[in-house]
C-alpha cells in the first residue's frame, strides 16, 4: 500500500513543522502507525484544550468588567441625590434637619418710625426714607451689634415690601448671620461692620441667628417681624 511522506521527518515518520489536522489527516490517508496516530492527536488535544481555557478566561474577565460598569452607572454622587436622599432645597423651602425659621406674625405688630423711642428691644431706624417715588414702601436702616449671646437690639419690625438695610458690627468675636428664608448666610468678622440689605416681600416672623455659634438653640438669636400690607 502506497504511503505518502513529508520530507524532513518529525517524530512518528512525520514532518514536525505541518499543523496538527494536517498531520493528523496524513496519518489518517496513509494508515501510518499508532504512534503517529496518538501524537498527532495528543497535539490537537493539547491546542484545543488551550484555545478553550484562553475563551473561558475571556469571558470571565469580560464578565467582571460589565458587572463593575453595571455598579458604577447605578452610584449616585455628590450633587447629583435624588429626591429624598440629600437634595439641598431653595431658599425658604422646609428641612428636615433646618431649623424653623418662619413663624406666624405676632398681633399687633408696631413698626416704629425714625425717631422713636427704643422698646422692648425692638430697633429703631437710624435713616427712613421713601424706597421709591410714589409708594408706600420705605427704606429702613438699623444699626445691629452683636457680642457675647445676644444681638442688640435683638428685634427688627418692618411692613411687607420695605427695603431693609442692617448694619451689624461684631464685638468681642466673629459671628454670622444666617436667615435662610431670606438666603443670608455672612460672616461677620471681629471689629468690622457688615452691611445686609434686602426687601422684606413676604410677612411673618422670622429668626436670625449665628449658625457658627450653634444654632438658635444655642445664640445669638434675632428677630424680623414683617407686618403685612
Amino acid at each position: 500500500m502506497r504511503s505518502r511522506i513529508l520530507s524532513g521527518h518529525g517524530p512518528g515518520g512525520v514532518h514536525a513543522s505541518a499543523s496538527p489536522y494536517a498531520l493528523w489527516i496524513t496519518c489518517a490517508l496513509s494508515y501510518s502507525s499508532n504512534a503517529c496516530y496518538n501524537n498527532d492527536m495528543q497535539q490537537i488535544s493539547r491546542k484545543q484544550f488551550t484555545l478553550i481555557a484562553v475563551v473561558i478566561v475571556v469571558l470571565i474577565v469580560a464578565a467582571i468588567v460589565l458587572a463593575m460598569m453595571g455598579n458604577k452607572s447605578g452610584s449616585t454622587t455628590p450633587g447629583n441625590n435624588p429626591v429624598g436622599t440629600g437634595r439641598p432645597t431653595s431658599p425658604g423651602a422646609p428641612s428636615s434637619t433646618a431649623p424653623v425659621t418662619r413663624l406666624p406674625l405676632p398681633a399687633n405688630v408696631a413698626v416704629p418710625e425714625e425717631g422713636a423711642s427704643s422698646t422692648a428691644n425692638v430697633a429703631v431706624p437710624q435713616t427712613e426714607s421713601a424706597a421709591a417715588p410714589g409708594v408706600a414702601a420705605k427704606y429702613r436702616s438699623f444699626n445691629i451689634s452683636v457680642t457675647g449671646s445676644a444681638f442688640t437690639p435683638d428685634t427688627v419690625a418692618v411692613n411687607q415690601g420695605d427695603t431693609v438695610n442692617l448694619e451689624i458690627t461684631a464685638t468681642g468675636g466673629s459671628y454670622d448671620f444666617t436667615q435662610p428664608d431670606f438666603g443670608f448666610n455672612a460672616s461677620l468678622p471681629v471689629g468690622q461692620t457688615k452691611t445686609i440689605q434686602f426687601q422684606a416681600t413676604a410677612s411673618g416672623k422670622f429668626i436670625f441667628y449665628c449658625s457658627s455659634c450653634g444654632g438658635p438653640s444655642k445664640g445669638p438669636v434675632g428677630y424680623l417681624l414683617v407686618a403685612g400690607k
